[in-house]
């Protein structure tokens, strides 16, 4: 039995060349199916390198290489058979096999394949990178070069009877209104392209829809006022391509620049995708911002700057009276009043949910919902930080995340308005790569340079009870956590006295790093808060970083104090580092030990994917590295000699018997018995959107 994999894409968008993708829909992972070929779309740098290839854009912090994609549809209770076909000069499997995020995959079957192919099964929703290349090239330069492919896995969705095309004709204005009251949708067959920036601006109950395989080289705001009920659904792609017209309130200006950026209650986005292709160096802004908690609604008469937040002198800086949309003080720290539209809980806040985000310059962020938001199965892949937890009470969870050549996967803040800032909560947060390595040792503004986590807080917000559990890296890093609290930090909002908050009850709840950190000069693992209060800055708004928690696992150990620069320790009170145990970690019963034998091509192993092995701290390591990798069948562990603790993985270990006698190791081999992924949880937006209902 077959079934129809839906995942046309769009003609406005480039294609790739370097993969190829066929897919089908199985009753499940033991059935085959009739593979059907996809599109493959493409995006990559778009800042051309300068003479004799050099980057002339500093922006780009040498980020080059591309990303291909498809958008799948995987049914309920069903499973996608999926081959890949790779042309990318230097790619094989020879070297390793990888559909990262590994924790996600690697109790699915063992797949098929051969140098430049492979013949997989993907059992649940979300996105996935594929990768025939080794685990030792993402400490390395070629890493930042690197063309990659992503499989965005989605779940099924029914567009609406009754939806008002948009045209694409030309139109001499810079905005076009969208709603109240209606629903629209940018179809596959139209080339929505007008040559320039053009910016849709969405009104109350209004829904837009993308067909899947539309490209849309537009932005969608509103930022002049506060909206209620607005759906952006669909599995097309939002494109922001074009130069954008300087300082117009409501199309341009600072608090404008975001390829999605809504200020008000019950916004929805789903499944789209939002690339930032335009060509020109230093352009920035957010893939998405809802109600931005630094940000004000938009003044006609004086455009908002960012930088009105970056040159404040202390000890008493002077803000403009800028309005609040939903923060609870105004920009000069006056109370707000108005909160007309905007979200009071879950019920009625942001939800996000299947966004994927590619961006390749600096200052082109990733993901924030604000305050009552929530972030769900979504990918980030930027060059500056993936995602923003800034506010109170918001909800980011199973987020996989590429981090490029510099940022923060997760940013706790830097200049948010003064007000409360409560118990966000971050769980099941896949980095799959984190290039700022690159960029961290030459990083000014902190010792840190920019770790997995961290910021330079420089708010006059308590930040309390924020929790974060089960973060994995699965690559190399920099660094775990690089938290500082400054009153100079280069984005900041102090108070009136030029007091900075503190951050209360800190927890890490499982920080798991694969493999050791890359280190080396101006970077590591930092926690400081303010040294240096103003005068009368006591309590909560001293700057201090109390009662934070980290349990760990760091390539099979915890992080300890030595591993942290504490510059003023008494501005940390009360940090407490302990071990974290890995809720995916493999058993030994998923391999069988064979004591006092080795595998090598020639005896019992058809390749050796380790030329030279790697030193591990112990079995349990060994056999996770095997486990991530899908081209792994055994792993030989050294258990003495000059050797001992180093770990080689084998391919073709399918004849015991020819393993050679060796009492100074032990071969462990792969059962491959898969277990069942559990399937996408259904949320309430994902059933309304699944049906085809009106929100």
């Amino acid at each position: 039995m077959m079934l129809l994999v839906l995942c046309l894409l769009g003609v406005a968008a480039a294609t790739s060349a370097q993969y190829e993708v066929e897919a089908c829909v199985a009753l499940s992972m033991q059935h085959n199916c009739e593979l059907q070929p996809l599109s493959v779309k493409l995006t990559k740098q778009p800042v051309k390198r300068g003479h004799n290839g050099a980057a002339k854009c500093e922006d780009t912090v040498d980020q080059w290489g591309s990303v291909a994609w498809s958008d799948l549809t995987l049914p309920e209770g069903r499973a996608l058979m999926v081959k890949v076909i790779t042309s990318v000069p230097g790619l094989s499997s020879a070297s390793g096999f990888f559909v990262r995020p590994t924790r996600r995959t690697r109790n699915w079957p063992k797949p098929r394949l051969t140098a430049r192919t492979a013949t997989f099964y993907l059992a649940d929703t979300g996105q996935f990178s594929v990768e025939f290349a080794p685990p030792s090239l993402w400490r390395e330069k070629a890493a930042l070069s690197f063309d990659a492919l992503m499989l965005f896995v989605n779940p099924e969705l029914a567009l609406p009877d009754g939806l008002t095309t948009i045209s694409p004709k030309p139109t001499k204005a810079l905005s076009i209104d969208l709603g109240p009251n209606k629903a629209y949708v940018f179809t596959k067959a139209n080339t929505y392209d007008w040559g320039r920036d053009i910016v849709f601006k969405v009104h109350d109950n209004t829904r837009v829809y993308f067909e899947a395989g539309a490209h849309v080289r537009a932005r969608i705001v509103q930022t002049e006022k506060k909206v209620d009920n607005v759906l952006i659904s669909g599995y097309g792609t939002l494109d922001t391509h074009y130069e954008l017209e300087p300082d117009i309130v409501g199309i341009s200006d600072d608090a404008t620049q975001q390829t999605i950026g809504i200020y008000g209650k019950n916004i929805r986005v789903f499944g789209v995708t939002i690339i930032n292709t335009n060509p020109r160096c230093g352009t920035w802004g957010y893939c998405l911002n809802i109600n931005a908690n630094w940000s004000p609604i938009g003044d006609p008469k004086d455009p908002f700057g960012a930088d009105e937040l970056q040159d404040q002198k202390l000890p008493s800086p002077k803000y403009k009276r800028r309005q609040a949309h939903c923060q609870l003080t105004n920009m000069d720290n006056s109370p707000n009043t108005n909160f007309e539209n905007c979200p009071t809980s879950h019920a009625d806040g942001q939800r996000v949910s299947f966004v994927k985000c590619m961006t390749w310059q600096m200052g082109q962020d990733g993901l924030n919902a604000g305050k009552w938001g929530a972030v769900e199965n979504s990918f980030v892949r930027v060059i500056d930080d993936a995602i923003k937890p800034w506010d109170s009470h918001g909800v980011y969870t199973n987020i996989t995340i590429w981090q490029q050549a510099l940022g923060w996967p997760i940013n706790l803040g830097w200049w948010s308005w003064v007000q409360p800032d409560i118990g966000t909560v971050l769980e099941d947060i896949y980095v799959i790569h984190n290039h700022n390595w690159h960029t961290s040792g030459g990083w000014p503004e902190t010792k840190s340079g920019q770790c997995t986590i961290g910021a330079i807080y420089g708010s006059g917000s308590v930040k309390k009870g924020y929790k974060l559990k089960n973060i994995f890296v699965e690559t190399a890093a920099s660094c775990a956590v690089g938290l500082e609290i400054s009153k100079s930090a280069y984005n900041r909002h102090p108070t009136a006295k030029g007091c900075v908050g503190s951050i209360i009850d800190l927890e890490i709840d499982g920080l798991f790093f694969d493999e050791e950190f890359k280190t080396g000069k101006g970077y590591g693992n930092f926690i400081s808060g303010e040294a240096n209060p103003m005068a009368g800055c006591v309590g909560d708004l001293n700057g201090k970083v109390k009662g934070m928690t980290i349990s760990s696992n760091v390539a099979g150990r915890a992080l300890t104090e030595s591993d942290f620069q504490l510059p003023a320790p008494s501005t940390v009170p009360g940090l407490v580092l302990t071990a974290a145990v890995d809720p995916h970690a493999v058993s030994e019963a998923a391999y069988k030990r064979h004591a006092r034998k080795n595998a090598y091509v020639g005896n019992g192993a058809s390749a050796e994917i380790d030329q030279y092995g790697v030193v591990v701290r112990g079995v349990e390591q060994c056999l996770e590295r095997c486990h991530a990798d899908w081209s792994c069948d055994c792993v030989v562990f050294a258990t003495g000699g000059s050797n001992a603790g180093t770990c080689w993985k084998r391919r073709g270990c399918e004849v015991p018997g020819a393993f050679d006698d060796d009492k100074q190791y032990d071969v462990y081999v792969r059962s491959w018995e898969f277990k069942s992924c559990p399937q996408f949880k259904q949320n309430d937006l994902w059933i309304l959107l699944k049906h085809g209902r009106q929100l």
